[in-house]
């Protein structure tokens, strides 16, 4: 354990702490700023957001995305034939000031009718005296998380405080509580159907052509457990709930919970738990099965082998490897749902130029009350934390590789999975963001964005600047509208025009750098998601009369639109609309444009 000093962390272990403060400064980082807060005392206003199929025609990546290419290999034309059986809808809104938080939800359409089955959902409640965001994910196949609309900035403090958490685990010495098995509902089959662990693992038959119920049991078997995301780190921004698998290749750091149904145990010990009252280990199936795990995403397995799955090593901190990450499973604390939410846990995480320290608060069982506290540098012992760096300068190729696969039904090589050049933003997920496991409901508070205070303010470049039009379709939809600040004020609220030759344009006053603009369409404002802007082109400007195009987009259905580039120098912005909404309607709709240097 290295050096500590008066109570505070110094240099990367652990120390027990009182609760973390509302406002924390510790010796080893930054000063931290509060940039963002939320406490739901208001209403969540969904802005009328719309279920909209997924269509999977913009995946994240052909690997393990819910369309991906490693399935159809290792299984199959028998597992398209699985994927092709029902339909996924997403809803996505945002939260907070500035839209700041976006909550994202997955649902299964297991008949492709239309109609979705027992749909997730985020609403607001007093829980435990306070206002809170409460999460309930009633199937194993839907997930609810929150995100930050925008990427993370290179340096940060995420962090919330849990109120209640219902996703498994034993209640007062029992699996089996409240009418269920391990935090899942007794009614009809819940398997990881269609995107099972792969075909030669253990347990199960391996043969994509199954029913849905002979897939692999999550409710009970072998293949049986809950869990929760109390904090994670991904490596790509707007993350939405996926499959399991998708999220072992896609993650850095984080913290969750591994709800075990003691047939997943069996004659094991399950793990081991780490009582940081003792520094000593006790096994897993001597516990509670509410675990906290803080642990990393290491180096993959860039050839898995016929009927394996691609995934990342995991190293785990706890206070019995003096805060140093090792290689096995290894829990660093266990939660006691029994005392919330009259007891609360706070999660945070802290990236600064060194590496990710992860932070866990609370009443825990066995140690106490006490604050969980481990750094871990970007890299030890030639082990990275896997794409650890958001921008290019921060690495120099040394970890990247080909990922392999060779299997019964095709192989694939996508190479250079970590090259020189490369930069992965950090955006962090709360919640349950798997969309074949984990099934129950949990409630959270005060969601607060710290940075360093050396960071400037983050400034809309392009609020209440001069904006002019093309055409308005009344009064009181002019062009000012769409920079006034605001996007929720009612239909009126937004830049509406119709015509030929639709565009809206904006001068900044001087020039400035611009390297992001966020559009808020029609679904933002609580119109249409069908009259989002569907095909649109962003330029730059000068002296108004040379444009430059920064970003081209066509058949956008989302409601907020992030447009990231390198930073130019510009006085003016304009968006010409060309196709302006996803179905007949010809009048285009901007409710706020944005501007930001970074």
């Amino acid at each position: 354990m290295r050096r500590l000093l008066t109570g505070v962390l110094v240099a990367g272990s652990l120390i027990a702490i009182p609760a973390a403060p509302a406002a924390p400064v510790f010796a080893a980082g930054p000063t931290w700023r509060l940039l963002y807060s939320e406490n739901f005392a208001q209403p969540i206003n969904t802005g009328n957001a719309a279920w909209v199929r997924e269509t999977y025609a913009n995946p994240f990546d052909t690997i393990t995305d819910d369309a991906g290419q490693w399935y159809r290999n290792d299984y199959g034309p028998a597992w398209t034939t699985q994927f092709n059986s029902f339909d996924t809808y997403r809803k996505e809104f945002t939260v907070g000031q500035n839209g700041w938080l976006t909550a994202s939800l997955s649902a299964r359409d297991f008949n492709k009718d239309g109609v979705l089955e027992a749909p997730p959902s985020i609403t607001t409640a007093t829980v435990g005296g306070s206002s809170a965001a409460v999460l309930n994910v009633p199937e194993s196949t839907g997930g609810a998380i929150f995100r930050p609309t925008q990427a993370l900035p290179d340096q940060y403090r995420i962090e919330y405080k849990l109120k209640t958490i219902d996703f498994g685990g034993k209640r007062n010495g029992t699996i089996n509580y409240g009418g269920r098995v391990n935090g899942y509902s007794t009614a009809g089959c819940k398997t990881q159907h269609p995107w099972g662990e792969g075909s030669n693992s253990p347990g199960w038959s391996g043969n994509a052509a199954v029913p849905y119920c002979e897939w692999q049991d999550v409710r009970a078997g072998p293949y049986g457990y809950n869990g929760f995301h109390f904090l994670s780190i991904v490596d790509f921004a707007n993350p939405a709930p996926r499959n399991n698998h998708f999220w072992h290749y896609h993650r850095k750091v984080l913290m969750d919970s591994f709800s075990q149904h003691p047939d997943r145990v069996g004659s094991g010990t399950g793990g081991r738990v780490c009582n940081a009252a003792t520094n000593t280990y006790y096994n897993y199936r001597d516990g509670n099965f509410n675990t906290v795990n803080m642990w990393l995403s290491g180096m993959p397995n860039w050839n898995p082998g016929a009927g394996g799955l691609p995934g990342n090593s995991q190293w785990f901190m706890t206070s019995c490897s003096g805060g140093a990450a090792e290689n096995q499973l290894s829990s660093a604390a266990e939660l006691q749902p029994e005392l919330m939410p009259n007891e609360f846990y706070t999660f945070a995480i802290e990236r600064d130029a060194t590496g990710y320290t992860l932070e866990a608060s609370g009443n825990f069982a066995r140690s106490g009350q006490r604050t969980l506290r481990f750094h871990r540098d970007f890299v030890v012992n030639n082990v990275p934390i896997w794409h650890y760096n958001t921008t290019a300068a921060g690495y120099n190729g040394q970890f990247n590789g080909n990922l392999v696969q060779n299997d019964d039904f095709g192989s694939t090589t996508w190479p250079n999975q970590w090259p020189a050049g490369s930069a992965y933003p950090d955006s962090f997920v709360i919640g349950d963001l798997y969309t074949n496991v984990y099934e129950g409901s949990a409630s959270l508070t005060d969601i607060k964005l710290f940075v360093p205070e050396t960071t400037p303010p983050v400034t809309n470049l392009a609020l209440n600047k001069p904006a002019t039009a093309s055409s308005q379709c009344a009064a009181a939809e002019a062009p000012a509208k769409a920079v006034n600040g605001s996007w929720t004020g009612g239909l009126s609220d937004k830049w509406c025009a119709l015509g030929t030759g639709k565009w809206l344009r904006v001068d900044l006053g001087s020039n400035q750098q611009v390297g992001r603009v966020v559009l808020r369409h029609s679904g933002a404002g609580g119109e249409k998601t069908s009259w989002n802007t569907k095909d649109f082109d962003l330029q730059t400007s000068l002296d108004g009369n040379t444009w430059t195009t920064v970003a081209q987009v066509r058949g956008n259905t989302a409601s907020t639109t992030t447009h990231t580039f390198t930073p130019v120098t510009a006085r003016h912005l304009r968006l010409n609309v060309i196709t302006p909404t996803n179905d007949s309607d010809t009048a285009a709709r901007i409710f706020e444009l944005e501007a930001y240097a970074t």
